[in-house]
């Protein structure tokens, strides 16, 4: 048991140097980066506005590090739910991965068997772009349909509420998901990476294509992550060009889905792609929302702790079912 809470409590601190997930150290840098150039462009717009080179470093840190997105209950909240995931993880889906490289070997074979056996030529560059953007694409799709149910369905509602219940947005937000979300969520992927993995998998005639990745990272994820990806969950407002949030959600467009107005909980479904919003009629641009609270609203008290977060969907249900 305390072997495991030590390897749980490593996944969580791991994600600040594993370059895979969102929080590692050089995607906090490129946010702040970005961050810095969201107040520039928020301080020119404001006339006589003079401070000194102090102040002005002073005046930017208080602009980034709120209290309330990260000294407050809410905030304890989300970094509660990053510990207790990590636990959560290390205890029950490790296995997962296993079952994904099984299932891709499984996939290929069935190939070979039915199709018979065939190898494309891919060299290093096409396997670099060719597989990040069919993950892309098929991943981001089985995203949206899935976020989609979560909002749809009140049962599942029930559960995904928890990661709309934070009333100051801050990178650790996205880790702020229900247990039984993380498995739906977890699964979801694992039928993504099975489908793909076994197809590239036959069609390289090996599982080479694993290995091509920028540094251990899809190449797609990596640009995604540097481009500002932890200001999804945050109080910064960037926003991109009018045209480019028909194609990409820009991380306002997420915070517009985390909005406290129900009519757009259902917004901006999407992850990486705005198109998927765009087809089904579910895309709001950063120019349609000018001011924003987040949150549930009046449902904001039922989800205040780590404790009421975790039990309120089950006792919702139970009571209902009386």
């Amino acid at each position: 048991m305390f072997q495991t809470l030590v390897k749980a409590l490593e996944a969580s601190i791991g994600y600040t140097i594993n370059l895979q997930e969102r929080i590692h150290w050089f995607y906090i840098l490129t946010s702040i980066l970005l961050a810095v150039y969201v107040y520039w462009r928020t301080q020119s717009r404001v006339p006589n506005v003079q401070h000194s080179k102090g102040n002005t470093i002073k005046n930017f840190l208080a602009f980034l590090f709120k209290k309330e997105h990260y000294w407050s209950k809410t905030a304890f909240t989300d970094y509660a739910f990053l510990l207790f995931n990590g636990f959560f993880k290390v205890l029950f889906l490790s296995w997962v991965l296993l079952w994904v490289t099984r299932q891709q070997n499984n996939l290929n074979e069935w190939f070979l068997e039915h199709v018979g056996y065939k190898t494309i030529e891919l060299d290093i560059p096409v396997l670099l772009v060719i597989y990040p953007l069919f993950i892309l694409i098929i991943g981001d799709f089985s995203y949206y349909l899935l976020h989609l149910l979560y909002h749809k369905i009140p049962f599942l509602w029930a559960f995904h509420k928890i990661h709309h219940s934070s009333t100051a947005l801050n990178p650790i937000t996205q880790f702020r998901i229900h247990p039984i979300e993380l498995v739906l969520n977890n699964m979801r992927y694992a039928l993504v990476l099975i489908l793909l993995g076994g197809t590239f998998n036959y069609l390289a005639g090996g599982g080479v294509f694993y290995q091509k990745t920028f540094m251990g990272v899809n190449l797609v994820l990596f640009a995604f992550n540097t481009w500002g990806a932890n200001l999804r969950h945050s109080h910064i407002k960037l926003v991109y060009f009018n045209w480019l949030e028909s194609w990409l959600i820009s991380p306002y467009q997420h915070q517009i889905h985390h909005s406290a107005q129900k009519h757009l909980h259902d917004k901006n479904l999407g992850s990486k792609l705005a198109i998927w919003d765009k087809m089904f009629g579910t895309l709001v641009k950063s120019k349609e929302v000018e001011h924003l609270i987040v949150g549930l609203g009046e449902e904001d008290r039922h989800y205040n702790t780590f404790f009421k977060s975790l039990i309120r969907p089950f006792s919702r249900f139970f009571l209902r079912s009386k």
